[in-house]
């Protein structure tokens, strides 16, 4: 078995009325008005070796498959303000 490790980072330019929060789950997260966001992995698939290739996460069993293989997930959300 080998060990796979995957660094996502995302920067997103979001409207000043979206705050970070504790949420009672005990984590941070996004509020955009009366809901609250997380940032999770989702695995994308393609059966095309071509440029223009559509992914996806239909295939569910896939998907489900490279999910268990998870064995640590940790999101960090930091927000900055712009002048």
């Amino acid at each position: 078995m080998k060990t796979l490790t995957v660094r996502v980072t995302a920067e997103l330019q979001v409207p000043d009325d979206w705050t970070l929060v504790d949420h009672a789950a005990g984590m941070t997260a996004l509020k955009i008005g009366d809901q609250f966001v997380d940032f999770d992995i989702a695995p994308l698939s393609t059966r095309d070796n071509d440029p223009e290739a559509m992914w996806t996460d239909e295939d569910e069993a896939l998907t489900a498959r490279v999910l268990d293989c998870v064995i640590e997930l940790d999101s960090d959300l930091d927000l900055n303000y712009q002048q």
